[in-house]
């Protein structure tokens, strides 16, 4: 997994910003993050704890069997990280889009950072994890 350095040497106080929040919806330790959006966003800390927090609360480590099945049994046709799409620890969400709007979507989203959108067999055909880290809620 990419360091918070990467992150910050990359993408800002942006990058700092998501690799903190992932870091503290998967351990649970959460005085970093905090401390990071007073400092640097406070007009907007609150509202972000919150919904990492809710985030935190529904998150599924999945192996990668039942992230297969995850994504078939959703028809899941997009997933977006948070971090580098191949990174282990990121935090990858689901959705459905129409088909015709894909190519827009997913384009080049393996050389993206940050929020990148690929096709599930990207990660499954591209990624060999012990576990995947992902919120349940498919978006239509």
């Amino acid at each position: 997994m990419k360091t918070l350095q990467n992150y910050y040497n990359e993408v800002g106080e942006y990058g700092r910003k998501l690799y903190l929040r992932n870091e503290a919806i998967r351990t649970g330790k959460w005085d970093m993050n905090e401390a990071f959006l007073n400092v640097e966003f406070p007009d907007v800390a609150i509202d972000e704890l919150q919904g990492a927090r809710d985030l935190a609360g529904r998150v599924k480590q999945m192996s990668k069997q039942e992230f297969r099945d995850w994504v078939t049994k959703n028809r899941v046709n997009v997933i977006t990280s948070d971090l580098y799409i191949l990174d282990e620890g990121a935090i990858l969400r689901g959705s459905v889009v129409p088909a015709g709007d894909l190519q827009f979507i997913v384009g080049d989203g393996l050389e993206d950072l940050i929020e990148c959108n690929v096709s599930p067999s990207d990660v499954l055909n591209l990624t060999n994890h012990e576990v995947y880290w992902v919120d349940p809620v498919v978006k239509a």
